[in-house]
C-alpha cells in the first residue's frame, strides 16, 4: 500500500482563481486608495475580468440579497466619503448582480448560434464607457461573463471554439482600450495593460473547473478565501475607503500641523515616489 503524500491537498482550481482575484484586486486598490501609481493599477486589472468570468462560468443564476445589500452599502460609502463632484457609480457588486441576471439570455444566444456571442462582446465594449458612468465597470463584466460563458458551453465544436477565441479577442481589445481611454496610460503602460489583459484572457479560455494538488499549507488559505471572497471584498473596501479618507483629512490638512504632521506627510509622499 503506497503512502499518503501529506504535503499536497486536493483543491478545486475555482479556489486557487478566486484567491488570483482577491491578490490582484488588493493590489489595485492599494494603487487607488493610497499610493497613486498607475503601475498598480495596470498589476490589478485582471480583478474585474476574473470576476465576470466566474459570473458566466457558474451554472447559478441565483442573486443572493447579499450582494444587492453590499453593494447599495458600498456606494453610499463611497459617496460619502468620495469629494468627486461627478457622483459615485454603483459598486461592482450591482454590475455582477446585473451580470448574473441576463446569462440566461447569452446562453439562448448560443443555442442558436454560438458566433453570436462575439457580435454580443462587440456590442458590449462600445457600450462600456457611457454605461460605466452609472455602473462601476459598465458593461465590462457583463464583456468578461461572456467569455465565461463561451468557456463553459464549448462542447469542442468548431462553432463554440471559434465563438470562444472570438469572444476572447474582443474582450483583450476591448478591455485593453477601454482601461488605457480610462486612466491615460502612455509608453510602456499602454504595453503592460496590454499585455495583462491578454495573459488574463488567453488563461481564462483554457480554465477548466477540476481538482488539482497544492501544498497542504496553502490548501486552508485557498478554501477560506474561496468561501469568502464577497466579506473580503466588502470588508477591505471600507477600510481602504477609510485609510484614504484619514490620510487626505488629517495627514495631509493644515489643520494637523506640528511636525508629527509634516513627518506623515513626507513618508506618504516619499512612498508615492518610490512607486
Amino acid at each position: 500500500m503506497g503512502s499518503i503524500d501529506t504535503r499536497t491537498r486536493e483543491v478545486a482550481t475555482l479556489d486557487i482563481l478566486k484567491l488570483a482575484a482577491v491578490v490582484f484586486m488588493l493590489t489595485d486598490h492599494v494603487g487607488l486608495y493610497l499610493f497613486e501609481t498607475n503601475w498598480l493599477r495596470i498589476l490589478g486589472r485582471p480583478t474585474a475580468v476574473i470576476f465576470g468570468f466566474l459570473i458566466g462560468n457558474a451554472r447559478s443564476r441565483q442573486v443572493p440579497p447579499s450582494w444587492i445589500a453590499l453593494g447599495l452599502a458600498l456606494t453610499l460609502i463611497e459617496e460619502w466619503l468620495d469629494t468627486d463632484e461627478e457622483g459615485t457609480s454603483l459598486d461592482i457588486l450591482i454590475t455582477l448582480a446585473l451580470t448574473r441576471i441576463v446569462m440566461p439570455y447569452f446562453d439562448r444566444l448560443h443555442a442558436i448560434e454560438p458566433r453570436l456571442l462575439a457580435l454580443v462582446a462587440v456590442v458590449l465594449a462600445l457600450l462600456a464607457e457611457p454605461v460605466g458612468k452609472y455602473l462601476e465597470y459598465g458593461t465590462e463584466v457583463p464583456l468578461a461573463a461572456l467569455l465565461g460563458a463561451a468557456v463553459r458551453l464549448n462542447d469542442g465544436s468548431r462553432r463554440d471554439v471559434g465563438a470562444r477565441d472570438a469572444v476572447a479577442l474582443v474582450a483583450i481589445c476591448g478591455l485593453s482600450l477601454l482601461a488605457i481611454r480610462h486612466f491615460e496610460f502612455t509608453g510602456w503602460e499602454v504595453v503592460a495593460a496590454t499585455a495583462t489583459f491578454a495573459l488574463t484572457i488567453c488563461v481564462l479560455s483554457r480554465f477548466r473547473r477540476e481538482t488539482v494538488a497544492a501544498p497542504a499549507a496553502l490548501a486552508p488559505l485557498l478554501r477560506f478565501v474561496g468561501h469568502n471572497t464577497l466579506w473580503i471584498y466588502a470588508a477591505h473596501v471600507v477600510v481602504l475607503q477609510l485609510v484614504s479618507w484619514w490620510l487626505e483629512e488629517w495627514v495631509y490638512s493644515d489643520d494637523l500641523g506640528g511636525t508629527g504632521g509634516t513627518i506623515l506627510a513626507a513618508f506618504a509622499s516619499s512612498c508615492s515616489w518610490c512607486w
